[in-house]
């Protein structure tokens, strides 16, 4: 489940038997997209995580195995998700 927060996309993604909070920035979806923010709504937001989820997921885990979270979670951002 993929939830819009504010400018993010929050999810979760499991490890070791429990969930972990985790978002991915609009600005980084965008650049993945080569879209423009002007021109790209809510629901839009959320079909472009879809469609990478995989991709942004294998992140998330990646920064939990690196413990590169804070309390508040896992946040992908553009430099995550377009290297």
């Amino acid at each position: 489940m993929a939830i819009v927060s504010g400018d993010c996309i929050d999810f979760v993604v499991k490890f070791g038997g429990n969930t972990e909070k985790c978002r991915v920035t609009g600005s980084a979806l965008l650049i993945k997209e080569r879209a423009k923010q002007r021109e790209t709504s809510p629901s839009e937001l959320v079909e472009i995580f879809v469609r990478h989820r995989a991709e942004i997921e294998g992140l998330a885990l990646a920064k939990r195995w690196r413990r590169d979270h804070t309390k508040g979670g896992i946040v992908i951002t553009s430099a995550d998700l377009n290297p």
